[in-house]
């Protein structure tokens, strides 16, 4: 069956070569040329066109072409676009109200709230002036204790029952307490704790005194 191969035949396959092939392809040519000319043709005329044009609108003999308007999905887009702005905006511009009023109720509240826990905690805690001692209720205060005992010394002083006493010595002094009443040891006793405080003397009126 080999020998009956048409492929297998020298001669068959030289008429193929030089022949059937040749003139095959000079047909296709044939045929085809005036498709790939109007391809040639058309994208050369374009480049020519697209040059000539280019230079003329450079040296000023021809308008620039206008660009090419946007696509229907490039309007629809710029359209969504410009909505969502716009409602953004509104909603700023009515959550704005809205956060300042509730910031001031917020802020009123808590200075309502804080004002007399921190008026209490600033009367708690307030530093007392020196000498100050607290004092039961009902009894009026009566200002600084050493300056109510200088006002009392001071008033004691000048009603002294021994006279001279600021002359004299300690035992002198206690020589003369015997005697005194309960008020003029009183008295002595204030104005003694107000200048020397002498122990011997404030001693000896309080055995007198009690």
């Amino acid at each position: 069956m080999a020998d009956n191969d048409p492929g297998n035949d020298p001669v068959d396959r030289a008429l193929r070569l030089f022949v059937y092939g040749p003139v095959g392809l000079a047909c296709y040519l044939r045929d085809s040329a005036p498709t790939f000319m109007d391809v040639f043709v058309s994208r050369g005329r374009r480049e020519i066109d697209g040059a000539r044009r280019t230079v003329e609108e450079k040296l000023g003999f021809a308008k620039p072409e206008p660009e090419p308007g946007p696509s229907p999905q490039q309007r629809m887009a710029d359209s969504f676009g410009k909505v969502a702005s716009q409602t953004g905006t509104m909603l700023a511009a009515m959550a704005g109200p809205l956060m300042n009023a509730a910031a001031s109720a917020a802020a009123t509240a808590a200075t309502n709230g804080d004002a007399p826990a921190n008026g209490s905690a600033a009367a708690s805690t307030a530093p007392s002036a020196p000498g100050d001692a607290p004092r039961p209720e009902g009894i009026p205060s009566v200002g600084n204790p050493n300056t109510a005992l200088a006002g009392a010394a001071a008033a004691a002083g000048s009603e002294l029952p021994i006279p001279g006493y600021d002359g004299l010595s300690a035992s002198q002094v206690i020589e003369r307490l015997e005697g005194l009443s309960r008020g003029a040891l009183e008295r002595i006793r204030v104005y003694e704790l107000a200048h020397r405080a002498r122990r011997t003397i404030l001693a000896s009126i309080d055995q007198l005194a009690g």
